[in-house]
């Protein structure tokens, strides 16, 4: 199997039933598998578990209400495809994708993670990704996680996500899986539409804060990095001025 979509939940059907509704053609005409990781109280889960019976390819995982680092382990646990999406509920999958075209683009792909774009549902904006200069480190949060395509061995490899941050469990994966020798792959076109009044928006202060612990906990980690490619320019420098003489 190419690719499971991941989708966590609690007491927001409405916002299930847009991401699983736009998740409905990848699934039935490609055969894709959405695991979805459900924490919602007893009355609600009834009413999930009564709208996924009729959808197809859907696994569906009820679990005690952990935070939502704990619910995308859960799905992780339980993938057995070579590619994960992470698509909140209330996210949902662009109208534009082509499926066809992005999962060949996937089953071709040799990195270990592609880094998409995402368009804010409210706004219509498209985010773009920073100059090349201000990739790593990701000190900006800028990684868009319902746009990031990862390899399922890169969570057996570095570990899964911290669940003892709310919101941040994301950055302080990414700092952690790619400050190894992982490859990335920037590419610019809109593969989800981020719902700006769901479950992750509008906690900037949260997220602001668990960036900072998260940057403490890594600080001399990420110097290295500076250090290390301040070197590597070093040299380019030196050798393009001997190129040039």
């Amino acid at each position: 199997m190419i690719l499971n979509i991941i989708t966590v939940t609690k007491n927001d059907l409405e916002g299930l039933k847009k991401t699983v509704i736009s998740t409905k053609k990848i699934r039935e005409e490609h055969n894709i598998c959405q695991i979805i990781v459900d924490s919602s109280t007893d009355e609600n889960k009834k009413e999930v578990m009564n709208y996924l019976q009729n959808e197809k390819n859907t696994k569906y995982y009820w679990q005690q209400p952990s935070g939502i680092a704990a619910a995308f382990n859960l799905g992780l646990k339980n993938v057995e495809a070579d590619w994960v999406w992470l698509l909140n509920g209330g996210d949902e999958v662009h109208d534009s994708l082509d499926a066809g075209f992005f999962l060949n683009l996937l089953s071709c792909n040799s990195s270990d993670a592609i880094i998409f774009q995402i368009e804010y549902a409210q706004s219509s904006q498209v985010t773009r990704h920073p100059q090349m200069w201000a990739l790593w480190p990701p000190l900006l949060s800028w990684v868009p996680h319902p746009a990031t395509i990862t390899r399922k061995y890169l969570y057996d490899r570095y570990g899964l996500f911290d669940e003892t941050l709310r919101i941040a469990m994301d950055y302080e994966y990414w700092i952690r899986c790619f400050s190894n020798d992982v490859t990335v792959d920037l590419i610019s076109i809109p593969i989800a539409k981020f719902d700006q009044v769901g479950s992750f928006f509008g906690m900037h202060n949260l997220l602001k804060s668990e960036i900072r612990k998260v940057i403490k906990k890594y600080a001399w980690l990420i110097l290295k990095k500076w250090f290390n490619n301040g070197l590597i320019l070093l040299k380019a420098l030196k050798s393009s001025l001997k190129f040039i003489r």
